[in-house]
């Protein structure tokens, strides 16, 4: 049967559009792996979900698969609840010090004072203050487009974590609020709506490495004098505070939890510098808590919790170049350091005014990234690592009297168990019962090879990294299987844990999939961070190809058939290695990838790369745009069009500089989308491109000559 030219060159077109992008269940292996991932659940192990501990001291309540049981803490033994026994409440978890902002990088309209007796409203660059049930009265009137009083910009948001721009005292007398200025700040511009018959264009002021930056300061009112007064609508007598420098960074502003004074961070513009700053409403004096100096940048946000006074309190520091933790005082210069080591400090988990201890997490076991309970005196003495073995640990709980706590431990092949331990005299709390019990047959008992925690060394031989690997249900080691690595790599976010995994449905493809943690990113110590120090995209890219290299020594993984991608840094790196290592990754998928750091904002660029005055070598080496034409390989380039963090600007400037060479790609941009936020079709087309292009052998049929 013949078909007119037309319809067979229609029907081509189509066949080929399907082949080059198919629904992630209907691809070789695809529905296998949804139906895995979807039915991978550990069997009910009847994890403890809650712990009550009564006063006496002698028993504790647990809750598993919603029934309550008694442990005697003496015995371990543990038996069902009595009927009509209640456990005693809760004990209320500490507010956040941080609500949520309405919108990525912005922040909320009104804050409530704390007695709900006033309402503070940034609205059209000002500050209005709604007294009891009066009606609103406008604190600042000389609000403009670009000088904005309670409210900060974008890349406050996004790189300060400034969810909002005023703050009440505990008392509810005194309102700061930000005054804003960006009128030197360029635009970036965004044209919104795509999809409707006439787009519009949405600008946000965007500094970029070495543009100017908005400006911050404080004002301060006493709101109770205001509302109190009877002259209308009358200017309030705003104090402006003298916050210093107009270059640099004003944010983490909060009243202390205890009398009147306000705290504010300062940060200089090379991040170098940081200092925690006290002011006094009454006076508008300001002096400086404490000082923070490192030799290339700070970590913004340190860990900062008040004790019971409200004038004491924890702060960490890394200072030694390990994050640790010292106790401070608002009203003194004296410093206990309660930490040491050669080991990072995690996080709080609890801290005990009564018996005057601080319980934290910490990483001082063999296996560099497993949390370990840990607790110190508040003088700095007696420091313990509490939990006892080279496992992953979490969900602590201790008991009030400070002599036992339950822990969950766990490993990434190995589901949670929930322990109740003592702390004795000797180094490490003793078990005392297990509480449950995470099931070991769990991979076993469905024929699936269990993910590995893997370490590696780092590009320069010396340093120790870890990664993840996931495998298909049927890996067979006398196989060839090729190898996709879901990267990030980025500073201030690790993306491997030992935690307990499930599996990927990704790896029923054919795939083996890696994640690392190369240098460059948290967790391991300010060295570890400070490698890729005015290199971003040098030891991080060269520690993932270092990472593939070793691993393709092991039998069943493919050296030559290696893909990357990742989103936002990820996408970056992905991009960056066709370029860099096109020897080791033959295919690439970047998503919302900044491609030049020029391109990105200033607070974050800045503080790992300084400005291009400054540094045009390091932004040039780490810039796919600059060395475009080295691209070698298979690459699919996607995007949202309404990303206003990682701009579609750098998607259109690598597309045009590839057309430019004639090189081909695939690219796929998304008219609604932000930063992520794609739909189901990111995910179908860069898995059918992997699987194109890696020629992956999905279900373990032989690979393709």
């Amino acid at each position: 049967m013949r078909f007119p030219l037309c319809i067979l060159a229609s029907f081509v077109l189509s066949a080929l559009a399907r082949a080059d992008w198919i629904p992630f269940a209907e691809l070789p292996g695809g529905s296998l792996g949804e139906s895995i991932a979807r039915d991978f659940r550990p069997s009910d192990t009847g994890s403890v979900r809650d712990v009550r501990w009564d006063e006496a001291g002698h028993t504790a309540w647990i809750r598993k698969a919603g029934q309550w049981s008694l442990v005697d803490l003496k015995t371990g033994i543990v038996s069902p609840s009595p009927e009509g026994s209640t456990p005693p409440p809760a004990v209320a978890p500490k507010p956040r010090r941080e609500k949520r902002a309405p919108s990525r990088g912005h922040q909320r309209a009104s804050e409530s004072s704390p007695d709900g007796a006033r309402i503070a409203i940034s609205r059209d660059g000002n500050v209005y203050v709604k007294c009891d049930s009066a009606r609103e009265r406008a604190i600042t009137t000389d609000g403009t487009s670009t000088q904005r009083y309670g409210t900060a910009s974008w890349v406050y948001g996004e790189e300060l974590d400034q969810t909002t721009g005023m703050w009440w005292s505990a008392d509810s007398r005194w309102l700061a609020f930000y005054k804003f200025n960006d009128e030197a700040v360029p635009q970036y511009t965004l044209l919104s709506g795509l999809t409707k018959l006439r787009p519009e264009l949405e600008s946000e002021r965007y500094p970029k490495p070495g543009d100017p930056n908005p400006v911050a300061t404080l004002c301060v009112i006493d709101a109770w004098a205001w509302c109190a007064s009877e002259q209308g609508d009358a200017p309030a007598p705003i104090a402006t505070i003298d916050v210093g420098s107009a270059d640099q960074y004003i944010y983490g502003i909060e009243f202390a939890p205890a009398g009147e004074t306000l705290l504010f961070h300062r940060l200089n513009r090379r991040h170098d510098v940081l200092e925690l700053c006290a002011v006094e409403p009454a006076t508008g004096a300001v002096r400086v808590i404490l000082r923070e100096e490192q030799p290339h940048w700070n970590h913004h946000n340190p860990e900062m919790e008040f004790l019971a006074d409200g004038r004491q309190f924890i702060w960490s520091t890394e200072r030694s170049g390990f994050k640790q933790y010292e106790l401070r005082s608002l009203d003194s210069s004296a410093v206990i350091a309660l930490t040491h080591g050669g080991f990072p400090s995690g996080a709080i988990v609890q801290v005990d005014e009564t018996h005057g201890v601080l319980y934290y997490t910490a990483f001082p076991s063999a296996t560099a990234i497993n949390p370990q309970l840990m607790s110190v005196k508040l003088d700095g003495t007696m420091q313990r690592r509490l939990t006892p073995d080279d496992r992953c640990y979490g969900r602590f709980r201790v008991a009030p009297s400070g002599e036992f706590f339950i822990a969950s431990d766990e490993t990434i092949s190995q589901p949670p168990s929930s322990r109740l331990y003592r702390i004795d005299a000797g180094e490490s709390a003793a078990v005392v019962a297990t509480l449950s019990e995470g099931a070991s047959d769990i991979w076993s008992s469905r024929a699936l090879p269990p993910p590995e925690l893997v370490r590696v060394k780092a590009a320069d031989g010396a340093t120790d990294l870890y990664g993840t690997l996931h495998y298909p249900s049927n890996f067979d080691p006398a196989k060839s299987w090729p190898l996709v690595v879901d990267a990030y790599g980025g500073p201030y976010f690790a993306t491997v844990s030992n935690r307990f995994s499930s599996p990927r449905a990704e790896c029923e493809l054919g795939f083996v999939i890696l994640q690392l943690d190369n240098r460059g990113t948290p967790g391991r110590g300010k060295a570890f961070e400070d490698a890729t120090y005015l290199r971003l995209g040098g030891p991080d890219l060269d520690d993932q190809a270092a990472a593939v290299q070793q691993l393709a020594k092991r039998p069943g993984i493919d050296g030559s058939r290696v893909g990357i991608t990742g989103m936002s840094y990820g996408g970056f790196m992905a991009a960056l290695a066709l370029v860099r290592h096109p020897d080791v990754f033959s295919v690439a998928v970047a998503r919302a990838g900044p491609m030049d750091w020029r391109q990105y904002d200033s607070i974050y660029t800045e503080r790992f790369m300084r400005t291009p005055a400054e540094n045009q070598a390091g932004y040039d080496d780490g810039s796919v745009l600059v060395h475009a034409d080295r691209m070698k390989g298979k690459f699919m380039l996607i995007h949202g069009m309404q990303d206003d963090n990682v701009h579609p600007s750098n998607g259109w400037a690598i597309a045009q500089k590839l057309y430019d060479r004639d090189f081909s790609f695939d690219m796929l941009f998304f008219p609604k989308a932000g930063h992520g936020g794609f739909n189901a079709a990111e995910n179908d087309a860069m898995w059918t491109f992997f699987t194109r292009e890696l020629k992956a052998t999905p279900l373990g049929t032989a690979r393709e000559p």
